[in-house]
Formats: C-alpha cells, structure tokens, sequence
C-alpha cells in the first residue's frame, strides 16, 4: 500500500517545484536509475528486508525533509525529492520479489493478488490527501514520508529471506 500510496502522491505534486513539468519529469526518471541499480545489489548481497526497509526509510525521510526546505531553495528541494522518489521506485522492485518469498507455496499467488491489490488501492487512496490538505500545505508530505517511514519501520519486523529456500506450506513458516 505504503510504496504505491508515497510513489503516486509524490509523482502528482510535479506541478509545485516551479519547474516545467517535462524537464522534472526527465529528472525524475533519470534518478530512478541509480537507487534501482545499488537497490539491486543490497538485494544480492545484503538482503531484502534491508533493501526494502531501506529505500522506505530513506523515502520517507526526503519526504519530510523537503518540508523544511525552504522554496527559494528549488535545486534541493527538487534533489530531495529525485532521491525520495527514486528510492521509492527502487522499493517497488524490492517488494514484489520479498513479497513473494514471504509466502509459502501454497498461497503464494493469493498473497501476491492481495499485495497488488493493496498497492492499486495506494495508488487510488493518493490523489485524495492533496485534497485534504488544502488548509495546511504541509499535511500532504507530512502524510506522504510518515506512511513511508512507518513503513519502512515495519519491514524490520519481517524475517529475512535472501538464501532461504522459500516455504512450502503453511507450516514452514511458523
């Protein structure tokens, strides 16, 4: 729920960095690039529990920051959110391979079926908190970088997976 909600509420708010939308789009998609790529290796090497609690946590916390940046301050702000949004980009690589080793064999698909579900529900949920916060400009990345963050927290709880073999029933996971 959490990448789909942050990634499509954060690709929606282009109009406000005060740049044309075609050339932060562009900048948007080349830095999507990088955290992908060490995305991908934290996946091989470190472990997908990491990788995905940390491009959650570090999304949200580039969500929050930008709060605080000033708007005169256009390059960092505009930085903050490349990172944020490349990171939450690269947790979208993450989640569907962890998602689909966190289940055992038996109802792997079925709880494949309801992390896409969640994620579209995120995405549909994320165009209505910009609406909700007309009154307070803030409340939207407020609302955006504490889904990401708490998120990202919650990952940690969740074992790890990298060089197990995946379980069978429903058994083998307990």
């Amino acid at each position: 729920f959490s990448v789909s909600f942050c990634f499509y509420g954060l690709a929606m708010d282009l109009g406000n960095f005060g740049i044309s939308t075609y050339l932060i789009q562009i900048i948007f998609g080349a830095g999507d690039i990088p955290p992908k790529f060490i995305c991908y290796l934290t996946m091989a090497y470190i472990g997908r529990k990491v990788s995905q609690s940390g491009t959650l946590i570090i999304a949200g916390l580039t969500i929050l920051a930008n709060i605080f940046v000033p708007p005169e301050l256009q390059a960092l702000r505009t930085s903050l959110a490349v990172i944020g949004k490349g990171c939450l980009s690269a947790s979208f690589n993450c989640v569907y391979m962890y998602t689909g080793e966190l289940y055992p064999t038996v109802i792997r698909q079925t709880g494949m079926g309801l992390g896409h579900t969640m994620g579209r529900i995120g995405g549909i949920v994320a165009p209505l908190v910009p609406m909700i916060s007309d009154s307070f400009k803030s409340l939207s990345p407020i609302i955006y970088g504490s889904a990401a963050l708490l998120s990202g927290v919650a990952v940690l709880f969740l074992p790890e997976t990298l060089n197990l073999l995946l379980p069978e029933t429903i058994q083998d996971v307990g």
